[in-house]
């Protein structure tokens, strides 16, 4: 169990990640030391190239005047066994020093080079790797001088030093780092996991684990909760509306069903016969006005009809909604009047605009009493511009604003008139299609706004224009 949880922290990304990081700083650090290395022994070395040659030339200088001494100073003064030097005849052969046979490779009167230097002398024989310079004296012997590169080596071996004993405990802590970050973003994945498990078996209320950290993880289990707070909600609601199907569906088809039962046992005449079919025709119309309804609601609400948006002339359309309306509001004997106080133009799919307009009015006319009054106007307040349907009918309490664009609700106002509840609930789709807000007020009377864009395209003032009476002027 445990080596099967160690290869998928070993697969984890997190874990390769981290690993990669770690060899990458491991990487930059070799290179440094390298770097410095290198660096430091090529300075070494031309400080040591241009002590030799001082003190080679220092030697032929002194080799003219018939004199060696810089030579035999050299020779003394060499305790640590640093400084190799040798005087050797025109052929190679050996005459005095501390340098035994002739370093191979090394030329005479040419630039300072390494070689490995046969030392032999009081302390014993050794071989010295060494920067060496030969040089012709005035006699026409060659004198041979040398310097350790031991430092160098030192250094050498202080970088390998440091590559072994600093960068492996430094990948051992990485890859310890690694493991532990790995396994902490597994446990986090893994309870993430189970969580989502629950949540598809059923349990909507769960969510993903958070720990209000700004860890990435952490903020994508923010967003996914957020989702899941929607999706709840739209569960929520998808299961109350079929509720709210199956309640209104029965009744009319329950109706039907009733009376075609009574028909088949009770008519006796053909008439009796095809008034009861009148009426299950009648019930069975009602059944698909909602469904036609519901389909037409969906259908806003997800196609998202934007291809057939254009410029719509709000003062063109309320007009519109005025004429169509003002014989049915004469007929119940009301006063019905249609104003806008300014020429406005909004980007939208008209049709839909004119039906959620007509939508208001048409509830405006119902629900309204006889001699009473409806408005219908295009008005701009507090920098805001409104579509507002007023009218004189029963009115809405505070505590049922928020439910009369849900499908299948009806009020007092409406409890007893026919309908379908559907009305308000269309007309909140086709707002919040546009991006407009529709808000409905409580008080007395019914007043409903569709509030629009405060970058709306606004012309100008203009005076009132009313199909019938005067009121609100």
């Amino acid at each position: 169990m445990f080596f099967a949880r160690l290869i998928d922290w070993v697969w984890n990304s997190t874990f390769r990640y981290t690993v990669a990081l770690f060899i990458a700083i491991g990487a930059t650090i070799m290179l440094s030391l390298t770097f410095a290395y290198v660096t430091t022994s090529q300075e070494l070395v031309s400080f040591l190239d241009s002590l030799i040659l001082q003190e080679s030339d220092g030697m032929v200088a002194q080799s003219k005047e018939g004199l060696l001494t810089q030579y035999e100073e050299r020779l003394r003064q060499d305790p640590r066994r640093y400084k190799p030097a040798g005087l050797f005849t025109a052929k190679g052969e050996r005459i005095s020093g501390s340098v035994s046979k002739w370093p191979a490779g090394l030329e005479v009167d040419q630039a300072p080079i390494q070689v490995d230097i046969d030392r032999s002398d009081q302390y014993g024989e050794m071989i010295q790797p060494s920067r060496a310079v030969a040089r012709r004296l005035a006699d026409g012997t060659i004198v041979v001088v040398g310097w350790s590169t031991k430092d160098n080596e030192q250094t050498a071996s202080v970088v390998r030093r440091g590559l072994i004993f600093g960068l492996l405990p430094a990948f051992l802590l990485g890859l310890a780092a690694s493991l532990l970050i790995a396994m902490r973003y597994q446990r986090r994945i893994r309870e993430m996991q189970l969580r989502a498990a629950e949540i598809v078996a059923g349990d909507f209320a769960r969510r993903l684990p958070t720990h209000n950290s700004e860890d990435p993880l952490d903020k994508l289990a923010q967003i996914v909760n957020g989702m899941l707070d929607e999706i709840q909600t739209l569960v929520e609601n998808l299961a109350g509306i079929g509720d709210d199907i199956a309640h209104d569906l029965r009744t009319p088809l329950a109706r039907v069903r009733i009376g075609l039962e009574r028909a088949r046992h009770s008519a006796t005449s053909r008439e009796e016969f095809q008034a009861a079919a009148d009426r299950a025709i009648s019930g069975v119309d009602h059944a698909i006005s909602i469904i036609t309804a519901l389909l037409r609601i969906r259908e806003i609400e997800q196609t998202r009809r934007f291809q057939a948006f254009g410029s719509v002339d709000l003062n063109e359309l309320i007009t519109e909604v005025g004429e169509l309306y003002e014989p049915f509001a004469e007929e119940k004997q009301l006063t019905m009047t249609v104003h806008a106080d300014i020429d406005a133009t909004v980007q939208g799919d008209r049709d839909l605009l004119f039906e959620a307009v007509a939508n208001l009015a048409d509830n405006a006319v119902k629900y309204t009493p006889e001699g009473g009054r409806i408005e219908v106007a295009l008005v701009s307040e507090d920098s805001r511009v409104l579509i507002r349907i007023k009218d004189t009918g029963p009115g809405i309490a505070e505590n049922e604003r928020e439910l009369l664009a849900q499908r299948f609700y009806r009020s007092d106002r409406s409890r007893h008139t026919k309908g379908l509840g559907l009305g308000l609930t269309l007309v909140s789709a086709i707002v919040k299609l546009h991006g407009f807000r529709f808000e409905i007020k409580s008080g007395d009377g019914f007043t409903a706004e569709i509030v629009l864009p405060s970058a709306l395209s606004i012309s100008s003032l203009v005076g009132e224009m009313s199909p019938k009476g005067d009121w609100g002027r």
